[in-house]
């Protein structure tokens, strides 16, 4: 390879003082360039590419390039401005019901949190009480529904349960920023009326307790308690942290009997020898997110929370990961 070094590059007047690269021919630059007058393009351009953290640190007013995360974009002398908007992810649609995400277009109404999916229906965050209300969090800058009350008792909010929603196989996906921790503990999802197994034979439960330290994820097939994926450690093994944003997930097959549960992609507890009786019907009752419990230590969820979804199938682990992949940016991961 030959280098050429030179102060000034002209065309001709004969072609219009144009300089052209022959079809076929590459101009490969390595280094910054800067482009004083027009630059026609008739071909493919590759220019620099970028993620938000490898960005030049000392740009110049004009200075553009792809970055993966927002795409195309450019230094106006203060801030970096996108110059086309990346299509909001979709993550995996296949077999959802219910999909709650206030940073899709159009995903707020008033107090209604949308369902994008269509099936189990839109939630009035503020359908049991007025604690929960859509914010801007301030790390990530996403649209959340937030909690800030220490409210005890089962709350939380009301969402149809007979409209999609499959007891026996299931995935629920949340991305969640929790504020605060309580001596019993906190639900994130309740098939049930928010009364959990008291009164109802046909009920999931999935949440938390001693101090978040514990976690169950809770099959009833009786007026009694449980059939369970519990493990212990949850919070001290640093599964979950307050005031940190995490993409949590419960995928279950009681057909086959088995469960897991995800964090970040990453699969942390797992159960394949469920009682082969848990009953099989669906339910035709409320239930809901967020929920406490009946005991008075055991409150509603307080913290954030940007998105939540709801399967009617077990997620795989490769379509977990591929959600987490999907909204890890906008987290701040």
């Amino acid at each position: 390879m030959s280098t050429l070094s030179v102060h000034d590059i002209q065309g001709i007047s004969t072609y219009g003082n144009q300089i052209r690269i022959p079809s076929g021919s590459n101009l490969n630059v390595v280094g910054d360039t800067t482009v004083g007058g027009k630059l026609d393009l008739t071909g493919q351009y590759d220019g620099p590419t970028w993620t938000t953290a490898t960005r030049p640190s000392n740009p110049v007013v004009g200075t553009m390039g792809y970055n993966t995360e927002t795409y195309l974009e450019v230094w106006d002398g203060t801030a970096w401005v996108s110059v086309t908007q990346k299509a909001y992810p979709e993550g995996v649609t296949s077999g959802l019901v219910l999909w709650l995400d206030a940073n899709k277009s159009n995903g707020v109404s008033g107090n209604t949190w949308i369902d994008h999916s269509g099936t189990i229906g839109d939630v009035n965050i503020n359908n049991r009480n007025n604690d929960f209300q859509f914010v801007t969090e301030s790390s990530s800058g996403l649209t959340c529904v937030y909690n800030g009350n220490n409210r005890t008792g089962s709350v939380g909010m009301n969402i149809p349960m007979n409209n999609g929603f499959v007891k026996k196989t299931a995935t629920i996906d949340m991305w969640i920023r929790p504020a605060v921790d309580y001596t019993g503990g906190h639900g994130w999802f309740n098939n049930s009326d928010g009364r959990s197994y008291t009164n109802n034979t046909n009920w999931v439960w999935w949440g938390s307790w001693n101090t978040s330290n514990n976690h169950y994820l809770r099959f009833g097939n009786s007026s009694t308690c449980c059939n369970d994926l519990s493990a212990g450690g949850f919070r001290s093994n640093g599964y979950y942290v307050l005031n940190t944003w995490f993409h949590f997930v419960a995928a279950w097959d009681m057909f086959n009997t088995r469960a897991r549960i995800y964090k970040n992609g990453q699969e942390i507890y797992s159960r394949t020898n469920f009682p082969s009786n848990i009953t099989t019907s669906n339910p035709t009752n409320t239930g809901q997110l967020f929920n406490g419990h009946t005991r008075n230590d055991n409150m509603q969820f307080k913290g954030w929370c940007s998105q939540y979804r709801i399967y009617n199938r077990e997620l795989s682990g490769a379509e977990v990961q591929n959600n987490y992949n999907e909204y890890k940016s906008f987290h701040g991961l």
